[in-house]
C-alpha cells in the first residue's frame, strides 16, 4: 500500500491521518483568548502587541460576531489544508473589522516538496514525487475526489501562489509574507474597495483553465489554456506586479504563479493548444496581438488601448517577430503591427506569419 506522506510541525508522518474522536466533533465555544501569547509568531509583534492578537482555532470562528472581535486575529491551526479555505476565509471576513490584522501560518506544496528532498535520497525522491504530486495536488482537485478528500479528511497541496489568489479573490490584501523552509506566515487585512467573491464565481482548479481577457471592441474574451499556473493566479497578478514588476520582454519578474511543469508546456506552446477552440469561434485570429488581462492592458499607453480594441486579438502575436526586450519594445512593435495591419491587412498578416515561423522554428524562439 502507498502512504501518503503528511507533513506536520514536527517533520514528515509516513501514516494516514489520525481518526476524528468524537469530542473533538463537539462544537467549541469560542472565547477570546489571551493566554497563549506563547503560541503568537515572534514577527507578528512587528505589527502590533502580543496582547492585542486572539488567538483561535479553524473550529472556533463560528459563531463569532463582529462585535465580539476587537482585536487582530490569528489562526492557530497548522491543518488549514484540511479545511475549505474559501469558507473560512469567507467566515473571518464577516467577523474581522477593517482596521485590524489578519494572520495565519500554512504549510505549501513547495514546503512539502522540500522537506521530501531533505528526507528521501535523490533517486527515490524523483521516482517517489510524481505519485505524491498526483494524490496529493492533482487527484483532490478534480470533481467527484474533491468532495471525496474532505470526507476522508485528506489534506490537499496547495501552493503560495494559490493561497494569496485565494485571499485577494476573498476580499483581504497583502500586508506581508514571511517564507521559512517550513511554513510561511501571511499576514493580511480586508481590502474595502474589492472582494471578488461578491460578484465572481470561483475559478476553476481544474487541467483546462479558463479565463477572461480584453477583447475586440472591450468585449470580455473567454480564452482557454492548458493549466500552466497554479488555481487563483489570476488574482495574484497585480501583486506580482507590484512587488516584483516586468523583467526583459514584458514578463513579470520572479512569476511564482507558473508550476514546474507549467514552464515546460509555456515554452513549447502547449499550454496555448486549447485556444484553438477560440480560433474556431472567431474569437480571434491567426496573427494578431496576444489577448491580455484587464490589468496588463492597464499598463499600456491610452494610444495603444486604444489601436487594441480595434482588432480581434491573434494566436501568433508580433512579439515572435520582432523578438522585443523590453515593456517599450513591446509597446512599439504592436504600435507597428496595428498599422501596418490597417493599411494592408492580408499583406501585414502574411509577412507577420512569416517572421513567426522562421523565428520559432529555425531560430529556436520559445515562449516563457
Amino acid at each position: 500500500m502507498l502512504y501518503i506522506p503528511k507533513i506536520s510541525e514536527k517533520g514528515i508522518d509516513y501514516d494516514f491521518p489520525a481518526e476524528i474522536t468524537t469530542s473533538s466533533r463537539k462544537e467549541i465555544r469560542p472565547q477570546i483568548n489571551h493566554t497563549k501569547t506563547s503560541n503568537i509568531p515572534t514577527a507578528l509583534v512587528e505589527f502590533d502587541t502580543v496582547s492585542s492578537w486572539s488567538i483561535f482555532t479553524t473550529s472556533q470562528l463560528k459563531g463569532i460576531s463582529k462585535s465580539n472581535l476587537i482585536q487582530n486575529l490569528y489562526i492557530d491551526d497548522f491543518q488549514l489544508r484540511r479545511h475549505q479555505l474559501n469558507a473560512i476565509f469567507k467566515e473571518v471576513h464577516q467577523i474581522l473589522d477593517n482596521e485590524k490584522l489578519f494572520a495565519f501560518k500554512f504549510v505549501t506544496s513547495e514546503n512539502s516538496k522540500q522537506a521530501l528532498q531533505r528526507l528521501l535520497p535523490r533517486p527515490l525522491f524523483f521516482i517517489y514525487y510524481p505519485w505524491f504530486f498526483f494524490f496529493k495536488r492533482v487527484l483532490p482537485k478534480l470533481n467527484g475526489f474533491r468532495k471525496l478528500s474532505r470526507i476522508l479528511d485528506v489534506s490537499v497541496e496547495i501552493s503560495k501562489a494559490e493561497i494569496i489568489g485565494r485571499l485577494i479573490y476573498s476580499g483581504f490584501e497583502i500586508v506581508s509574507i514571511s517564507q521559512t523552509d517550513n511554513d510561511i506566515l501571511i499576514v493580511t487585512k480586508i481590502n474595502p474597495i474589492q472582494n471578488p467573491s461578491l460578484a465572481k464565481p470561483e475559478p476553476s482548479e481544474g487541467i483546462i483553465f479558463k479565463t477572461h481577457r480584453i477583447g475586440i471592441d472591450g468585449i470580455p474574451l473567454t480564452i482557454y489554456k492548458f493549466r500552466s499556473m497554479h488555481p487563483y493566479a489570476e488574482y495574484v497578478q497585480e501583486f506580482i506586479h507590484d512587488h516584483n514588476g516586468l523583467e526583459a520582454g514584458g514578463k513579470f519578474k520572479n512569476d511564482f504563479r507558473v508550476s514546474t511543469g507549467g514552464r515546460i508546456i509555456r515554452k513549447y506552446w502547449i499550454d496555448e493548444l486549447p485556444m484553438l477552440f477560440n480560433l474556431l469561434k472567431g474569437d480571434m485570429k491567426i496573427v494578431g496581438v496576444r489577448p491580455i488581462s484587464e490589468h496588463y492592458f492597464g499598463l499600456y499607453p491610452t494610444s495603444l488601448q486604444n489601436l487594441r480594441l480595434k482588432h480581434k486579438p491573434g494566436l501568433l502575436p508580433p512579439f515572435y517577430a520582432d523578438m522585443p526586450e523590453s515593456f517599450d519594445e513591446i509597446v512599439q512593435s504592436e504600435i507597428r503591427y496595428l498599422k501596418s495591419y490597417e493599411a494592408a491587412p492580408l499583406q501585414t498578416d502574411w509577412y507577420y506569419f512569416t517572421r513567426i515561423v522562421k523565428n520559432i522554428f529555425i531560430n529556436k524562439a520559445r515562449s516563457q
